[in-house]
């Protein structure tokens, strides 16, 4: 019905063609056949009317549905990126803390290397008070026995002394 024709004006239209092109025997006949023929076409465009309608808001759907992922998707991106950045900060303050972690143990290496030199330096020390102990511990075993000559030196002597201050 895509003239605008109501459906009672189609059915009178198709009434009047079909008498003028057919002998009517039964014009009340003629008349329900040209209703229910218009009825039939009427609801063929009123269901082909509404499937337009349906198709129209299906894509209309779609579309916003394909606006929505779209949207969704530049957003999952923009999430996705501060993700990269916040994965290269952590890189970042990662590399930070390795650094730390070198500097502080070549520090540690090198306080160990000097506790190594004072250790030896130590060592040396007491090797050296060992070494002079050694010479005190000498230097006395020869005083005592200069003491003892010396002792019995006087002791000698004053025995003569006193033997020869007798024999006088």
């Amino acid at each position: 019905m895509s003239m605008g024709l109501s459906m009672e004006q189609y059915s009178e239209l198709l009434e009047t063609e079909l008498e003028e092109a057919f002998e009517v025997k039964n014009k009340q006949a003629l008349r329900r056949f040209t209703l229910l023929l218009a009825k039939s076409f009427l609801s063929r465009e009123e269901h082909q009317e509404g499937m337009d309608t349906l198709r129209t808001d299906i894509r209309s759907i779609a579309e916003t549905m394909q606006r929505g992922f779209s949207a969704m998707e530049s957003r999952f991106e923009a999430v996705e990126k501060r993700f990269e950045a916040m994965d290269k900060r952590f890189e970042a303050v990662d590399k930070r803390f390795e650094d730390m972690h070198k500097l502080i143990e070549s520090r540690f290496n090198a306080v160990d290397k000097r506790f190594e030199d004072v250790n030896k330096r130590f060592e040396d020390v007491n090797k050296r008070f060992e070494d002079m102990n050694k010479r005190f511990e000498d230097v006395n075993k020869r005083f005592t026995m200069m003491f003892a000559f010396i002792t019995v030196g006087f002791t000698l002597l004053s025995s003569v002394i006193l033997i020869s201050g007798y024999l006088r």
